[in-house]
């Protein structure tokens, strides 16, 4: 029956069937495209979103890679005897071994800060050259050893005076 009405068409058989299979193929292919280009996308946006860029004292300091007011990332080490509290806001200077900057930090201070220690902060450069920090975050080795039976938690992160 199908034959009978292709013939009716006036079309040749062969040309009427690769048209149709032409389209549907068209059509598979476009899907296709689409879906993959979308898993492109959202790969690409969730992965750049995971990376921790930071600048270091030296790219702030010597090569001005930070404006003044513009939101970064500071990466660098705490100077040992840098570290001090005026009022809620807590001073130190973090360096690469090559230059140094202070940082005013209002933000909550993790239990591993300390002088030497690695640090990640956000924030912004001030106008009086000082990099305001708001989140602090602390390098470590990732290792936890918890107190042994009976005896209390090691005490939390010396803010005093010093290293």
């Amino acid at each position: 029956m199908s034959q009978d009405l292709l013939e009716l068409s006036g079309a040749p058989a062969d040309a009427v069937r690769g048209h149709g299979w032409h389209g549907a193929r068209l059509r598979i292919v476009v899907c296709l495209a689409v879906v993959v280009l979308a898993l492109a996308w959202v790969a690409v946006r969730g992965l750049t979103g995971n990376f921790v860029y930071y600048l270091t004292p030296t790219d702030i300091v010597a090569h001005h890679k930070a404006q003044v007011g513009q939101r970064v990332r500071l990466g660098g080490y705490v100077m040992p005897g840098s570290v001090h509290r005026a009022s809620s806001v807590l001073m130190f200077t973090v360096t690469d071994g090559t230059h140094s900057i202070q940082v005013a930090d209002t933000g909550a201070v993790p239990e591993l800060f300390k002088a030497g220690q690695g640090v990640v902060l956000e924030g912004a450069l001030g106008t009086d050259g000082r990099f305001h920090a708001d989140t602090t975050l602390v390098q470590h080795n990732g290792d936890y050893f918890p107190p042994k039976p009976g005896q209390p938690p090691p005490h939390r992160a010396d803010l005093g005076l010093g290293g």
